[in-house]
């Protein structure tokens, strides 16, 4: 594209942030291992119509996350275009270009060439010591447009809030311990999943409690996360948990047999042993 074409091509929509759930998620906490990082750059590498300015590679490392649901589903081109200009501020002084860092766009589960949000996952070495366990007031910009915010979010540690310790191999399912501070799982009652599709979409889920009770719960698929063509994840949310407990067992259901990715992630943080490619539905 010459000067001259980028000078003619028409502004990228602004963006509109969904409110349903509360409008912007920040300061989530996560381990990626190696194995996650290749996994998603080997994808990248793979996939066909990557557009310029998609993709960032993952590093290992500790990183948070400021996630971006938004109202509508967006074309491919015109999405990426506007996420270039998107800048989080925190505090009224840390800014973040969300295009610098690694991010997973979620598909619209009809249409891959639709995008319906972004979670952009930025290390944690990029903000002064101290900053993690406590409250940060978080706001998000197309340009000098403000999109969202100001809003109050809590930056959590590798200790703090719920703490999803690892995801387990089983016969048609997956199993998923998550212990750690549960208030805000108590309050919201919601997990998000994500899931390889060689495992098929998940056919539901449950709770198990310390009884041995077994409680059924809702999926909802929210997307199907892609890079360029290429799915990498089912994107999906599991609601009613019940957190009375010390700790929260769930299982989710599948119909295939298989190998692949699979994570399980909230308020709080997600060890690298729960957010594997690894993960086998026996």
């Amino acid at each position: 594209m010459t000067s001259t074409d980028a000078s003619m091509a028409p502004a990228p929509p602004l963006l509109e942030v969904d409110t349903t759930y509360g409008g912007i998620y920040a300061g989530t906490s996560f381990e990626f291992s190696q194995d996650v990082a290749d996994h998603f750059n080997g994808a990248a590498r793979r996939a066909g119509h990557v557009l310029p300015g998609e993709y960032v590679p993952f590093e290992a490392g500790e990183y948070f996350s400021i996630a971006c649901p938004m109202a509508a589903s967006y074309p491919r081109e015109e999405f990426v275009a506007a996420y270039g200009q998107l800048r989080a501020r925190v505090d009224g002084e840390l800014e973040f270009v969300l295009a610098d860092h690694p991010r997973l766009f979620s598909n619209s589960t009809e249409d891959w060439r639709r995008i319906r949000a972004v979670p952009t996952y930025i290390r944690k070495s990029e903000v002064p010591e101290g900053f993690f366990g406590a409250v940060h007031r978080v706001e998000l910009f197309q340009g000098d447009a403000p999109l969202f915010g100001p809003v109050e979010r809590f930056f959590h540690t590798a200790t703090s809030g719920c703490v999803f310790s690892h995801i387990e191999d089983a016969p048609g399912k997956l199993v998923v311990e998550v212990g750690g501070n549960l208030d805000a799982l108590a309050r919201t009652g919601m997990v998000v999943f994500f899931t390889d599709p060689v495992f098929g979409e998940p056919l539901g889920a449950t709770q198990v409690n310390e009884d041995r009770s077994i409680v059924p719960l809702p999926y909802t698929l929210l997307g199907k996360d892609h890079v360029g063509d290429l799915m990498l994840f089912n994107e999906g949310l599991v609601r009613g948990v019940s957190a009375r407990e010390s700790r929260v067992v769930l299982e989710l259901y599948f119909a295939q047999k298989g190998t692949g990715l699979a994570a399980a992630l909230y308020s709080g943080h997600t060890r690298d042993t729960a957010f594997r490619t690894d993960a086998t539905v026996l």
